[in-house]
């Protein structure tokens, strides 16, 4: 058995991430999250979960489009939601002190949102980009027979994968779930917390077929 791999090890902390957002822009000055969930894996096991809602001192306003995919509830974002300065120490903790970090599209969009909250509290997010696991990536490179071979780079890997696009071949979270026939509430999708325990679930079929 080859002990060195992720799947088999009981003792990394993974630390899952997703954004819901503004828009769809990459830029800060354009696009901020108004909800970050995490949930924390270790040995195969959920352990613990974060579900944010963050209000911004901006004047962005959610785009149409983004209120309808998420079901946007500005009632609720201004019951429970809290500033980013109140969350960002739990944020930088969990990501600064995990072994991994996952994501669907994480190398794609999320991370973009990860540097600018970064910036915004000054603070330096270099380290975490070679800690990330996309499992968006990974399902490309699945759905195209695309191998990963252990002795190159595996950074490099995710993103010729995540930019690896082919008419007819669907690598969506829910696509990947369904593929999988993994149970799950799929009409609660976009929502950032229900996202990720899907994301889970994925992760635990992918790790099967990667040599990582």
């Amino acid at each position: 058995m080859d002990e060195h791999l992720l799947r088999f090890d009981k003792e990394k902390e993974l630390v899952f991430i997703d954004c819901e957002t503004f828009n769809l822009c990459l830029h800060s000055c354009h696009n901020l999250p108004w909800q970050i969930a995490m949930i924390k894996v270790k040995g195969g096991r959920i352990i613990d979960s974060k579900d944010f809602y963050i209000k911004w001192d901006t004047h962005l306003k959610i785009s149409k489009e983004a209120a309808i995919i998420t079901k946007f509830s500005q009632s609720k974002l201004d019951k429970v939601g809290v500033p980013p300065e109140e969350i960002f120490p739990t944020v930088e903790d969990w990501l600064d002190n995990s072994d991994h970090i996952l994501g669907h599209n994480l190398l794609g969009f999320d991370i973009y949102l990860i540097k600018s909250f970064y910036d915004y509290m000054g603070k330096d997010y270099s380290p975490l980009v070679n800690k990330v696991i996309d499992t968006l990536s990974l399902g490309r490179g699945l759905a195209h027979e695309v191998k990963y071979n252990p002795d190159d780079c595996f950074m490099e890997y995710q993103y010729r994968m995540i930019h690896k696009l082919k008419r007819g071949v669907r690598t969506t979270l829910k696509a990947m779930g369904e593929s999988f026939d993994i149970p799950h509430d799929y009409d609660k999708l976009h929502n950032a917390l229900v996202d990720l325990e899907l994301n889970v679930k994925v992760w635990d079929k992918l790790k099967w077929k990667f040599e990582i």
